[in-house]
């Protein structure tokens, strides 16, 4: 997830130098009551969730409503930063989660212990994205500051700094072979870097000024970006030719994710929905609804069975991609929900806010 806030409106950074409390385990009860858009003509099945006894499914022409009520999901809440989490990802064998907040500071998390491994420091400005490369080998972090750092997660030593765009770098990602570095930025561009070098591959122009979400599909072959227009952007990365251009969100698209098998590509948009889209075709597969604020992250889970969306309502939500249906609603953030992302098991579910917190979700229950 990015800082797309930083392109509406000007955030304060309170400073704090009080310690950092004590993990917390919150105990409280999770409600949700959502609906989902289908495609015209589309008959929609809904399979019963067996893991929340009691749900209620109500149907109508256009829309689903689901209900239900699942208690005490919350695992950990990680408390440390001074401010806004504006994003966060695990490494490849879950034991370590990355945040990066307007604190200007990139955290490295124990997600078992709920303890801060490192605390990396050297940009200038707010840092606006994460990602770690497929290896684990690699952390990478954009920044309002205009540059993306590479770190060793071992040591927490800075590898490189690359530097190119005139803005700030709004989001990062890296191919699923780890041999291109994908940044967006406020200029206007999506770079493709070598991490070995710190060249610039390619430079593909955008034709918004503020490029919010980048990620690559799993097999390497697309590159996926929204941007401000309330475009989905799908490329070719080896020739920079453009592939779709998915139009239906009405609002400035800030977070993209393929499912793990490349078949769907969901999008949040500041017009409050999640969208479901056939990359093949750049068709949209249905429109999830349910969100009362803008979204401004999307996750798919490992095995692709559920989708998370955080929001600036506060909550973040579960879907079922298949279906559509939502199945929960988790509630907890005291203010917006700015990040989301899956352990490498699938088991926890990270979500990152504007209250400076790191939550834990035990997404199985």
């Amino acid at each position: 997830m990015n800082d797309i806030t930083l392109k509406l409106n000007s955030l304060a950074d309170p400073a704090s130098n009080e310690e950092p409390p004590a993990i917390r385990q919150p105990m409280q009860n999770i409600t949700s009551s959502s609906s989902i858009t289908e495609r015209p003509g589309e008959n929609l099945e809904l399979m019963e969730d067996t893991r929340n006894a009691g749900a209620q499914i109500s149907k109508g022409d256009d829309h689903v409503l689901v209900n239900t009520v699942i208690q005490n999901p919350a695992y950990r809440t990680l408390e440390g930063h001074s401010s806004r989490v504006c994003a966060v990802a695990f490494s490849p064998d879950g034991r370590l989660l990355t945040s990066g907040s307007t604190d200007v500071t990139v955290r490295l998390w124990d997600p078992a212990m709920g303890a801060v491994r490192r605390t990396l420091e050297g940009h200038s400005s707010r840092v606006c994205a994460v990602a770690v490369s497929p290896d684990g080998s690699l952390l990478m972090s954009g920044s309002v500051d205009g540059t993306i750092r590479l770190w060793d997660p071992a040591t927490g030593v800075a590898r490189r700094m690359l530097e190119g765009h005139s803005s700030m770098a709004c989001a990062v990602a890296f191919s699923p072979n780890g041999s291109l570095l994908a940044s967006g930025s406020n200029d206007g561009t999506v770079r493709l870097w070598d991490p070995a070098t710190g060249s610039v591959r390619h430079t593909l122009k955008a034709k918004s000024d503020l490029v919010c979400a980048v990620t690559f599909s799993p097999d390497g072959s697309l590159l996926a970006f929204g941007s401000v227009d309330g475009t989905v952007r799908l490329w070719d990365p080896a020739t920079g030719a453009v592939r779709h251009t998915l139009e239906g969100h009405s609002g400035l698209v800030c977070a993209v994710a393929f499912s793990p098998d490349g078949r769907l590509l969901t999008s949040g948009s500041l017009d409050g929905t999640v969208r479901l889209w056939d990359p093949a075709t750049g068709a949209v597969r249905r429109t999830l609804k349910g969100h009362s604020f803008w979204v401004w992250a999307v996750a798919f889970s490992p095995d692709g069975r559920l989708l998370a969306s955080g929001s600036v309502d506060g909550t973040v939500r579960l879907w079922d991609p298949t279906t559509g249906a939502m199945r929960c609603t988790l509630e907890g953030h005291s203010d917006s929900v700015s990040a989301a992302a899956f352990s490498p098991d699938g088991r926890l579910l990270a979500s990152g806010s504007e209250d400076g917190t790191i939550r834990l979700w035990d997404s199985l229950q």
